[in-house]
């Protein structure tokens, strides 16, 4: 194909990013501080994607009708991000007892739940959206279009085109669709065809949160507290409306008012036969569960099944899925032009705001080094060393990465332990030390990474031979993770035995061969990708000297 030239009037963007959620937001944020010329494209007419937060004037509280929660001690992204932006958070509200109601003729069972529900999950003090809008804040205002979904693209050679539901085509040299897969499957056409293999897996990745209906209920006071309940309440019959209730109360909110959060258990269809009278129903609920008081709310209700720049066709017939990472996602197409973000193609915090943030990361680190060897004149800034590091020797710099794998390796299993009661607390009932183990694998991969990034100009890359594509100090750096592997598996499997939450999952409590076998094969792509992902930065590195 012969590239053709571009009009001199119609300008060729460095990258164009798909989807103004928090993944695109958190791109352009960096790419826009690499000096590159970036444009963020959204189909809705608001940012944030699926962080929604709405006020309530009467209690004057910001209401998360999206993402809420993330964890500090396993999402080590959002929790530096948000010190960095100056942007406060607060402790899931826990304390007092846990209700559960199985029987709707019956009052609810008062429970208590050591250590609380939730597990050390934290929520932003004044609503995610606050996230939104201090990243946003950062770029260009004429950088950000609304309105503009984004229908087809093309790859005509020297730069790709993108079509959009109005105005001109957008031509960029590099192009990041930041979206959940299957909304990419089911309103995007490629010019040529994507691969098949990775055609299948947009359409199978399911979009966490897509089909579920959110609702938060607000009140003068959190009553509930000073009677000795937590907020979190759990209702396990047929005719239940709300599956789990928890306190979502705003702490930053002036009139100390309180609110009741809630995931709807309907499904999109029985919600649309049910859309009059589901604010009635929700309110008879939470009366059943917290008394008469629990009436006097005011319902925001937020359906996610009926945003169509959320929820795909193939999510809303499905029941709720988990979501799970398919390393197919996570690989460059077109030559390395072009990218698939969002959380639903993250390695770590897959579904979870963390992993918009560490798809970003990852997409940044392969734009940015793209650039640096294709387009010298741009500024190419490497990550910020610390003080202590600056001058350290390679030698040094090699033991540092040493001592910090040794100190990962050392958080694991407790790591694994609050994964697995994440996931037991959600309700979740499979896969649960597949799913937890590599949860901890990724996360560490994720740290060691951020961690070499911080060490590379110590590690001297250019002065170390490279053959066949693999840098010599890419076997000094994994000689850190030898037997890594097999031992967390046997403290994984050394916990299960011992755990009474586990006792009524014997394939959990104790795996057969077979799922073992799987897991085993699941941790060795995890660490194949992260390999090569780390052999890939040291060649970069030392090529950009």
């Amino acid at each position: 194909m012969v590239a053709p030239i571009p009009l001199p009037n119609v300008p060729v963007l460095d990258v164009a990013i798909v989807g103004a959620g928090l993944c695109g937001l958190a791109l352009a944020r960096t790419l826009n501080t690499r000096g590159l010329n970036i444009q963020l494209f959204e189909a809705r007419e608001r940012l944030g994607g699926r962080i929604l937060s709405a006020h309530c004037d009467t209690s004057q509280q910001m209401l998360d009708l999206g993402p809420t929660w993330f964890w500090s001690e396993t999402e080590p992204r959002i929790s530096a991000l948000l010190g960095e932006l100056g942007i406060p958070s607060q402790a899931q509200y826990d304390p007092g007892d846990a209700l559960w109601l199985t029987d709707p003729n019956r009052q609810p069972e008062r429970r208590s739940e050591p250590g609380g529900v939730h597990v050390g999950a934290r929520c932003i003090t004044g609503g995610a959206a606050r996230l939104i809008q201090a990243l946003a804040a950062t770029l260009p205002p004429n950088g950000i279009h609304l309105g503009r979904a984004v229908t087809g693209l093309r790859d005509q050679g020297a730069y790709m085109e993108l079509q959009t539901s109005n105005g001109s085509p957008i031509r960029a040299r590099q192009v990041v669709l930041a979206l959940p897969p299957r909304l990419i499957h089911e309103h995007l056409q490629f010019t040529p065809p994507l691969p098949s293999a990775v055609w299948e897996a947009l359409t199978n990745a399911p979009t966490w949160m897509a089909a579920q209906a959110k609702s938060v209920t607000t009140f003068k006071q959190a009553f509930w507290r000073a009677a000795g309940h937590s907020g979190n309440a759990f209702v396990r019959h047929a005719q239940a409306v709300l599956a789990e209730v928890f306190d979502c109360s705003d702490s930053g909110s002036a009139t100390h008012g309180g609110a009741l959060g809630g995931f709807v258990a309907l499904n999109a269809a029985q919600r649309e036969s049910f859309q009059r009278g589901l604010p009635l129903l929700i309110d008879s609920q939470l009366a059943q569960l917290f008394g008469p008081q629990a009436q006097d709310g005011q319902l925001f209700l937020q359906d996610w099944a009926r945003e169509r720049w959320t929820c795909s066709t193939r999510d809303r017939a499905s029941p709720p899925e988990a979501p799970f990472s398919d390393p197919l996602l996570r690989q460059p197409l077109w030559q390395g032009r072009l990218f698939l973000g969002g959380s639903e193609t993250a390695a770590h915090g897959v579904g979870h705001m963390e992993g918009a943030l560490e798809s970003a990361d990852r997409i940044a680190h392969a734009i940015c080094r793209t650039h640096a060897r294709g387009h010298s004149a741009l500024a190419h800034t490497p990550p910020p060393t610390a003080p202590e590091e600056a001058q350290v020797t390679r030698s040094t710099a090699l033991g540092m990465f040493a001592a910090s794998v040794l100190e990962l390796r050392g958080m694991a299993p407790e790591r694994y332990r609050l994964h697995l009661i994440r996931l037991l607390s959600s309700q979740q009932s499979e896969w649960l030390t597949q799913r937890a183990l590599l949860a901890v694998a990724d996360q560490v991969y994720s740290e060691s990474l951020a961690r070499l990034d911080h060490l590379l100009p110590a590690l001297d890359t250019p002065n170390a031979a490279v053959t066949h594509g693999r840098h010599a100090l890419t076997t000094t750096l994994l000689a850190a993770f030898e037997g890594w592997n097999k031992g967390l598996l046997d403290a994984a499997l050394s916990f299960n035995a011992t755990s009474c939450a586990l006792s009524n999952f014997p394939l959990e409590h104790q795996p057969d061969a077979d799922t073992l076998h799987a897991i085993t094969l699941d941790l060795a792509a995890a660490w194949r990708e992260f390999a090569l992902e780390l052999n890939t930065r040291l060649l970069v590195a030392a090529s950009e000297t």
